[in-house]
């Protein structure tokens, strides 16, 4: 699912599709990714079976009680054109990340509010380097500016300036799996060196926590949704 170093914008919608769509019907154990850090972490869980409703085509892969019932965080995610896939935190990383996991070897890791590593997407984002090492409070970004750097390996990018400005948007009630928030929306239009500018969008509680966000790796990619479902911690 990686994009050929000689193009990064190869990519069709078949593949897309494929990238975020049939969770089966058990989760596999943490151990059987490559890849994705230090899986034998005594946070890892081993993970139990987890029942799948649906699959393309469908929306919502599980229902909000089988979503409560298990014991580990989750999370809905799926590319602007494919279907939901349901995802379940198997690491916590020293800094604070959190790798989330599908059946189908599709990984997602998060640090606060940022997509900053993911692996089985078409040009994955390979590495993120948050300023100072610390995750920035996006209630506290409104207004300013902020950089950080990326790798995109299959390509062949490497520190690559990414540019961001947030601005407030407002507030919105969003629903999650059947659970109802009324969250302020912000948006970060971003700027990457020698690609074309787009925007992310981020929906935060009075907290700063952030339950829903809509992120592109780059400028060729189809913007990566992710849904809170059940928190970690």
């Amino acid at each position: 699912m990686t994009l050929p170093k000689s193009d990064p914008g190869i990519q069709t919608a078949i593949s897309r599709r494929h990238c975020l769509g049939l969770v089966a019907a058990t989760i596999l154990p943490a151990g059987a990714l490559t890849g994705c850090g230090d899986l034998g972490n005594t946070e890892s869980p081993y993970w139990a079976t987890v029942a799948a409703v649906g699959g393309i085509g469908g929306k919502a892969p599980v229902t909000r009680a089988q979503a409560d019932a298990l014991p580990y965080a989750s999370i809905l995610a799926w590319l602007d054109d494919s279907s939901q896939a349901f995802m379940v935190l198997g690491e916590i990383g020293g800094n604070g990340a959190l790798y989330y996991y599908s059946q189908t070897r599709q990984v997602l890791v998060t640090r606060g509010p940022f997509l900053i590593q993911t692996v089985g997407l078409p040009g994955d984002l390979s590495r993120t380097r948050l300023p100072g090492d610390q995750v920035p409070d996006l209630r506290q970004l409104v207004g300013t500016e902020w950089v950080r750097h990326v790798d995109i390996q299959a390509a062949g990018l490497y520190d690559l300036e990414v540019r961001g400005q947030v601005s407030l948007v407002g507030l919105e009630d969003v629903t999650i799996l059947d659970r109802r928030y009324t969250l302020t929306r912000l948006r970060e239009a971003v700027v990457m060196r020698g690609m074309k500018p787009f925007s992310n969008d981020y929906w935060i509680d009075t907290s700063g926590f952030c339950w829903k966000s809509r992120q592109h790796l780059h400028d060729r990619t189809a913007a990566v949704n992710i849904e809170i479902v059940k928190p970690a911690g």
